[in-house]
């Protein structure tokens, strides 16, 4: 979002240690607001290694044991944040234990009791959860408690199989928007009373890594860019043409990015998106 033009702001914690101090400047060196980003002497900062295959195909290792994310706190958040209208935007790696996820789910609900538009992107990774943990229904009551929720295939299965019922018994939940992406294959996007498909470009994979959040970040700053909050989201859905043109500007951010080594670094910026 900040790369694209965005106004960015990011909530959590991280450790007063040398990964926290470069997380904290590399955002703020992309344009981040950082005002909310917290540093614990209390526990170090959680770490994620990414390696990839033959086909850039990523699969991630990490290191997160009592690690500084895990100890905060709802009410380390002030109300003034989450004033709305705004865009809170999430994942399930803060659903993975009981007193994150507990304060992950607080914050969903403030935020969509604010007028804030409650973004949630699966992002699946099954070796963040306890051993034998179910994932299943703490990520459900996730998607229930958002207005736009993005799923890949993979993700969709591995977690509830082929459940043909899934789409309905989510919007009947009150999602506005879900979106099932599949890598090169068609993007699904289904609202109350309708449905399409979009094929996303075509282009040379050489890493995966963080083309799901830069799909995500397009698509919300579309919507910032078009003031679309809570209240407005549900009339801009019905609108199909501007739905399918921001799904489409979302979709080039993905595939820009996977055309490139890394994360951060491969993320798009706004004049590569006419911007």
């Amino acid at each position: 979002m900040a790369k694209l033009g965005g106004a960015a702001c990011f909530l959590g914690q991280v450790g007063q240690d040398m990964f926290g101090d470069t997380l904290v400047q590399t955002m703020q060196k992309f344009g981040v607001d950082t005002g909310q980003l917290l540093q614990t002497p209390d526990a170090l900062t959680a770490l994620a290694f990414v390696s990839l295959d033959e086909t850039g195909e990523r699969s991630f290792a990490f290191y997160r044991d009592d690690s500084a994310d895990l100890l905060y706190r709802a009410e380390q958040c002030p109300d003034s944040f989450l004033q709305g209208p705004a865009l809170f935007h999430c994942c399930s790696n803060t659903l993975t234990c009981d007193a994150i996820r507990e304060n992950h789910l607080t914050l969903m609900a403030r935020a969509r009791a604010s007028g804030c538009l409650v973004s949630f992107d699966v992002n699946y990774r099954h070796n963040l959860w306890p051993q034998g943990a179910d994932a299943r229904e703490p990520i459900w009551k996730a998607m229930a408690a958002s207005d736009l929720v993005k799923i890949s295939r993979e993700e969709l299965e591995a977690l509830y199989g082929q459940d043909d019922t899934l789409v309905s018994r989510l919007l009947d939940s009150g999602v506005g928007l879900l979106l099932i992406t599949d890598g090169g294959e068609p993007l699904e996007a289904h609202w109350s009373g309708g449905s399409l498909r979009l094929n996303p470009p075509q282009t040379q994979v050489v890493d995966s890594t963080a083309a799901g959040d830069s799909f995500v970040a397009g698509l919300l700053f579309q919507l910032a860019t078009q003031n679309i909050g809570h209240a407005a989201f549900a009339d801009w859905v019905r609108d199909e043409a501007r739905l399918t043109a921001a799904l489409q500007f979302a979709s080039r951010c993905g595939a820009l990015t996977v055309g490139r080594y890394g994360a951060f670094e491969a993320l798009p910026v706004a004049f590569e998106l006419g911007l």
